[in-house]
């Protein structure tokens, strides 16, 4: 979900899965064929929270930084949309920024958690508690936050992500 440019997406590839790239812009889509170097990469132009497949049709959904690009109520129904699409037993792989992002509260806030910055992309900045109340139709697998420190602008700071995995029961 929200291929992009692909690089998440050729990392799923490099393991021999196959892939369904989605994406709600077709320059994503464009972009996301042109990296890997596929022209016959099946790539769905959708917007996720109206997944355009059929109940169970999926072993796995990689979200990856797309769930925090949408507002609230957005957020739920792009997650109802992974589970309906999922088989049962089929797994969620998830990451999303944390509240301990160095970018949490820099632009302005458009809903609690929720900034636009100067590019005009919201992004949204989960808690714990949040994301499992978000994911509460699936089990845990896992589900941990990093911090890792990088340097950026001549200074360290700290990027904040949660990494999770969850199974559709």
């Amino acid at each position: 979900m929200g291929c992009g440019n692909g690089k998440t997406a050729g990392l799923i590839i490099g393991r021999g899965a196959e892939l369904v790239a989605v994406d709600f812009s077709i320059n994503g889509l464009r972009a996301c064929r042109r990296s890997l170097g596929l022209a016959n990469l099946e790539a769905v132009l959708s917007d996720v929270r109206f997944l355009p497949f059929t109940c169970g049709s999926f072993d796995s959904v990689v979200a990856y930084h797309v769930l925090g690009h949408l507002m609230e109520e957005e957020r739920r129904e792009a997650v109802s949309e992974v589970h309906r699409v999922l088989r049962r037993g089929g797994t969620l792989l998830l990451k999303v920024f944390s509240v301990q992002d160095m970018r949490f509260g820099q632009g302005k806030e458009v809903e609690r958690g929720t900034f636009r910055r100067g590019t005009g992309i919201r992004t949204h900045f989960f808690e714990r508690e949040e994301l499992l109340a978000l994911t509460s139709g699936f089990e845990e697998v896992s589900l941990t936050e990093e911090i890792a420190r990088k340097r950026y602008g001549g200074e360290e700071r700290s990027r904040g992500e949660w990494i999770g995995t969850f199974r559709r029961p």
